[in-house]
């Protein structure tokens, strides 16, 4: 159930003089008249908001008091600038931001991740050993039992491996016996 508020009547929401006359269920648009007996129309499914002026009715000849049909209704005097918030007025800008942060994420995930491809250690073997290139199902172990050497030997000519952590294509050294 929607909450109620003070402020959810036309005297507190509608300008000084404008009364609403009707409402069109086919098109969701309430219709407003003002003091001068002009009618406005809010836009579709908005009950309150900006106003545009459908109809004038009064006897006044200057054309520049009458607003444009597409002229938004304003609640403050002539010299006075139009009330609204900030935040409104920024939402279009939201949504460009949104989506610069992300495409500058996204570059940056990419940069990082190349990165990270690049550092692989290359190894050298002396002429005790042998390069070994590692495949697919590779282990540590099943390496040194196929070459019959002890794995604290393999382990000793690798300085830093990581027997968890073995890269297709990396290049180990593998003791000669």
């Amino acid at each position: 159930m929607a909450r109620w508020s003070e402020y959810d009547t036309d005297e507190e929401r509608l300008p000084e003089g404008m009364q609403r006359i009707g409402y069109d269920a086919d098109t969701q648009v309430y219709t407003f008249r003002d003091a001068q007996g002009g009618i406005w129309e809010s836009a579709p499914g908005n009950q309150y908001g900006q106003l545009r002026r459908v109809q004038y009715y009064g006897d006044h000849d200057d054309e520049e008091s009458h607003s444009s049909p597409t002229q938004p209704l304003t609640y403050g005097g002539a010299g006075e600038p139009p009330q609204g918030s900030w935040r409104q007025e920024m939402m279009p800008l939201l949504n460009w931001f949104l989506l610069v942060g992300l495409f500058l994420l996204v570059i940056l995930w990419f940069i990082s991740g190349g990165s990270k491809r690049s550092t692989e250690v290359v190894r050298s073997c002396a002429d005790d050993a042998m390069p070994y290139k590692i495949r697919a199902g590779d282990t540590c172990w099943a390496i040194a039992e196929a070459r019959s050497v002890s794995l604290d030997d393999l382990l000793a000519k690798n300085e830093g491996l990581d027997c968890d952590k073995l890269d297709v294509g990396e290049t180990i050294c593998v003791p000669m016996v």
